[in-house]
């Protein structure tokens, strides 16, 4: 997912709000991406995730230990508030809306052209991610690094300690068991 040399962690975990900033800016997209590709949550959900997740960073460096995965240790973080976002979400009730939230039942009325074109795209995006479910840990983490976060071969292989070939080779297969299952 990331990497950050020891002298980085060490920084890090001073505090040093530099060094956070930096965390922060190289992070921020991998989770944000990572909500929005693989959740139905809206961006504000998404932002406040993303901001509860960077508080408990910070407050939780005291309690780190240098010896441990960080990258682990910032998954185990991330993975508990994800649980703890959909535990306390809830659905509201049809009766729950205020009137102010109500709109006039024609200005939520879209043309059979848009409502089939969403459909199309959406049964697509839910096809291919369905398909990638099913890809094997390694292959899933792989086709996640290099087309969502956008990663080279070279930084995958670097990240996952994997030769690049396999890198390639893996990434080769993915996508033909991802093309040859949406054709059928």
């Amino acid at each position: 997912m990331f990497w950050f040399d020891e002298k980085f962690l060490e920084q890090l975990l001073k505090k040093d709000s530099k060094y956070f900033n930096e965390f922060y800016l190289k992070t921020i997209d991998i989770f944000y991406r990572y909500l929005k590709s693989n959740y139905y949550i809206s961006d504000a959900d998404a932002q406040d995730i993303i901001s509860d997740f960077y508080l408990k960073v910070w407050n939780g460096l005291s309690s780190y230990k240098i010896f441990y995965s960080f990258e682990a240790w910032i998954r185990t973080i991330f993975k508990n508030l994800l649980k703890d976002y959909f535990k306390k979400s809830k659905e509201l009730n049809f009766s729950q809306l205020s009137k102010e939230e109500e709109s006039a039942f024609e200005d939520t009325l879209c043309s059979d052209d848009d409502i089939l074109k969403f459909l199309e795209s959406k049964s697509q995006f839910e096809n291919i991610q369905a398909v990638i479910w099913k890809l094997d840990e390694i292959s899933k983490e792989i086709v996640f690094l290099k087309f969502v976060e956008e990663k080279t071969n070279k930084e995958i292989s670097k990240m996952l300690k994997i030769n690049e070939e396999v890198i390639r080779q893996r990434l080769s297969r993915a996508i033909k068991k991802i093309k040859s299952r949406l054709s059928s």
